[in-house]
């Protein structure tokens, strides 16, 4: 374990001078990833989805929204595809509390299958470390996703954890031990296997599922969930404050608290994927997470996504777009077909 973790860390820290540099202007960044063939560019394999795979008249409207992050803009696109009928063949046990925080809550999704030890699948959601729900009596995002999952025969997660900034790092990865923890002990009444938990963390929830796996590793224990799904996070802080609600402002500090590092070790198998029109800095850290990758000759399975956006991405979720969770779903069941 130390020599891996050695390893890890000296990959880690050649790639936090180039953080530094990416970190320094917009000018100093490098070229866009998708300025040629990812399969040009990294080792790992990366899938490329094709526009094909979104509705046409979705196209031209998300390519106009660009990579703004207008929640009702995109909202709208996708909405009309969850009706109340959508959601009417699901059982949905809601706010259940795995942890002692108000925020640690969560909503399980099945169908009526009495089948048992099915794979569980937790989206974790995003907003900025000190924004963001499960769900929302106004949309039906992110009720989405654990029913999407449910109609995959899987069951499906839905949590909230602790705002930024009355709950600062590590505060994240204390409530994803306390989700796993509660997973451990109680999903399989609800027909989950306990042994095959995917946590899917998107934008803020991606950083966190990615900090416990890190802390998992550096801590020496055994891996506790079957595979991580990071969609559009953020994995390695540079010399610059960055999220300092949630990271602090003291830089010093920031090369014990990146997830890099222990990503670059973890047996976990891991899924990452962004999406065309996401912001600068989440392209940048695709970017150098599959550079760590390749370094460190780690498998990792990567999907780039044509067409979407930042929210897009996963309000497609569920809706006859399949280019992240056909991916997604091949990966879970590669997965756990393996394990």
């Amino acid at each position: 374990m130390a020599d891996k973790f050695s390893f890890a860390l000296r990959v880690a820290c050649l790639l936090f001078a180039a953080g530094l540099l990416a970190c320094s202007s917009e000018e100093d960044r490098p070229n866009d990833t998708t300025a040629a063939p990812l399969s040009e560019v990294f080792r790992n394999k990366v899938v490329e989805t094709s526009l094909d795979g979104i509705p046409g008249n979705l196209v031209s409207s998300l390519r106009e929204i660009g990579a703004n992050t207008n929640i009702p803009a995109t909202a709208a696109l996708y909405a009309p595809t969850f009706t109340k009928s959508y959601f009417a063949g699901f059982n949905i046990n809601r706010d259940i509390a795995y942890g002692p925080a108000p925020r640690n809550v969560l909503d399980v999704f099945t169908t009526n299958s009495t089948a048992q030890n099915r794979p569980v699948v937790v989206f974790v959601h995003g907003g900025g470390f000190g924004g963001g729900n499960k769900n929302s009596a106004t949309s039906p995002f992110y009720d989405n996703i654990p029913a999407w999952v449910a109609t995959q025969g899987m069951v499906g997660v839905n949590i909230n954890y602790r705002y930024a900034p009355a709950n600062t790092w590590p505060a994240g990865i204390e409530d994803m031990r306390a989700l796993v923890a509660w997973l451990k002990t109680n999903i399989a009444q609800y027909g989950g296997n306990p042994n095959q938990i995917f946590l899917w963390g998107k934008s803020t929830g991606a950083s966190h599922v990615a900090d416990y796996i890190a802390d998992i590793e550096r801590k020496g224990e055994d891996e506790q969930v079957a595979g991580a799904i990071l969609s559009s996070g953020f994995y390695l802080l540079g010399q610059e404050p960055v999220w300092q609600a949630y990271y602090g402002d003291d830089v010093s500090l920031y090369p014990s608290r990146n997830a890099l590092s222990g990503l670059l070790s973890t047996d976990t198998p891991i899924f990452v994927s962004y999406a065309e029109f996401d912001g600068d800095m989440y392209k940048e850290q695709f970017k150098l997470l599959l550079e760590a990758m390749d370094s460190a000759a780690k498998r990792v399975d990567a999907l780039y996504l044509r067409g979407h956006s930042h929210m897009s991405e996963t309000y497609a979720v569920g809706s006859t777009d399949e280019t992240l969770t056909g991916p997604v779903l091949a990966f879970i069941r590669r997965v756990s077909t393996a394990m």
